[in-house]
């Protein structure tokens, strides 16, 4: 019964994400990265993120993970000490009432944009509203996360590319080893599957880990093999459908080079194998790259040279890639790079979805 069930769920996540539910050692597809965040920093209109689902949609892009649909913000009148704050809400809540709450309703774009195109969409829960310090946040997070997902079940089920939930807070897997069991990162995320599961066990939950090969501070060093083991016992605790492994790589800072991560990811995919529990590998591919001189959030965007290593490198061991960020890094709409995201867009479609797409504007 066991293995019949796991089946199940390995067809439903497949089906979900568009993925198969195992590594392979095969290029499954010309097209690598097969989904993106998305993000709100951006005002676009209407047409222009349109424009924007059709520019991933000529790549093969056949999925969105909506990075969240809100924060916390302390409030000492609520009982959990935090409310759910209507700034930058991606959509009219009854728990942030007017006057602040948002009149536009942003997630009703990108969920009937995606549903137009045939695309998938997991949406963010709430983010704190600052890194955790005291853990008080937690009780709140919970609670108001509960709230939001039935709420947006409620408003936007209909819509056919609703298909899951996205858990925002990165848990680093060098606290986990740090922490041991008892990390309450774990337990978190633990406890946001089995609530998103009880409120809709159809939905698919996905979420991103960090590992680093470089310690900070209190923070240990990660080798491959430190990673195998808190890493089964992470998702035979969390029980995540999908989880998404960001390595690093276009930041550098304490990340392994690209030569190494097939050992990482490969410690990884034995994890997932010895966890017995069906959670999907999906690999975060930095499209940015780190450059001196320039703020943290500023990088600009990646040779595709360096994409193309980092896919290969990763590839036999995950069931497909998604983009950070394609909005900064590869979109010809891009804010703060824009002709050198355009030429990365470019060489990007040039090197894997080479067939004509009606509707998009090559030359920008």
């Amino acid at each position: 019964m066991r293995r019949y069930l796991l089946t199940i769920l390995l067809a439903t996540v497949a089906s979900a994400t568009g993925f198969a539910g195992t590594a392979t050692t095969s290029a499954e597809s010309r097209i690598p990265l097969r989904g993106s965040f998305l993000t709100f920093d951006r005002e676009l209109p209407r047409e222009l993120w349109a424009k924007e689902f059709d520019y991933m949609q000529a790549v093969g892009m056949d999925t969105i993970v909506v990075l969240a649909v809100g924060h916390l913000r302390s409030n000492s009148a609520d009982p959990l000490r935090y409310s759910l704050s209507a700034d930058g809400l991606l959509y009219p809540s009854r728990w942030a009432p007017t006057p602040n709450a948002r009149a536009d309703d942003r997630l009703e774009t990108i969920l009937s944009l995606a549903d137009q195109r045939g695309m998938k969409v997991y949406i963010g829960s709430l983010q704190t509203e600052s890194d955790w310090t005291t853990g008080l946040e937690f009780a709140a997070l919970r609670e108001y996360n509960k709230r939001i997902a039935t709420e947006i079940l409620e408003r936007y089920r209909t819509h056919p590319s609703l298909v899951g939930w996205y858990f925002p807070q990165e848990l680093w897997m060098n606290w986990v080893k740090y922490y041991g069991r008892d990390y309450y990162g774990t337990a978190v995320l633990r406890d946001f599957v089995a609530d998103m599961k009880r409120i809709d066990p159809d939905k698919i939950t996905s979420a991103t880990v960090v590992f680093k090969k470089e310690g900070d501070g209190l923070m240990p060093p990660l080798t491959a093999n430190d990673l195998e083991s808190v890493m089964t016992n992470f998702l035979q605790t969390t029980r995540v459908d999908i989880l998404m492994p960001q390595d690093g790589v276009g930041a550098v800072a304490g990340a392994a080079p690209i030569t190494e991560l097939p050992a990482y990811f490969a410690a990884m995919a034995n994890a997932r194998n010895e966890a017995g529990v069906g959670t999907v590998l999906l690999a975060i591919i930095e499209t940015f790259t780190a450059a001196p001189d320039l703020s943290r959030d500023r990088y600009p965007p990646a040779s595709i040279s360096r994409v193309e290593e980092q896919l290969n490198a990763v590839r036999p061991y995950v069931s497909g890639s998604v983009s950070w960020i394609f909005g900064h890094d590869m979109s010809p709409q891009a804010t703060y790079y824009p002709e050198e995201a355009a030429a990365l867009y470019r060489d990007y479609r040039a090197r894997y979805a080479s067939a004509p797409t009606v509707g998009v504007d090559l030359k920008h």
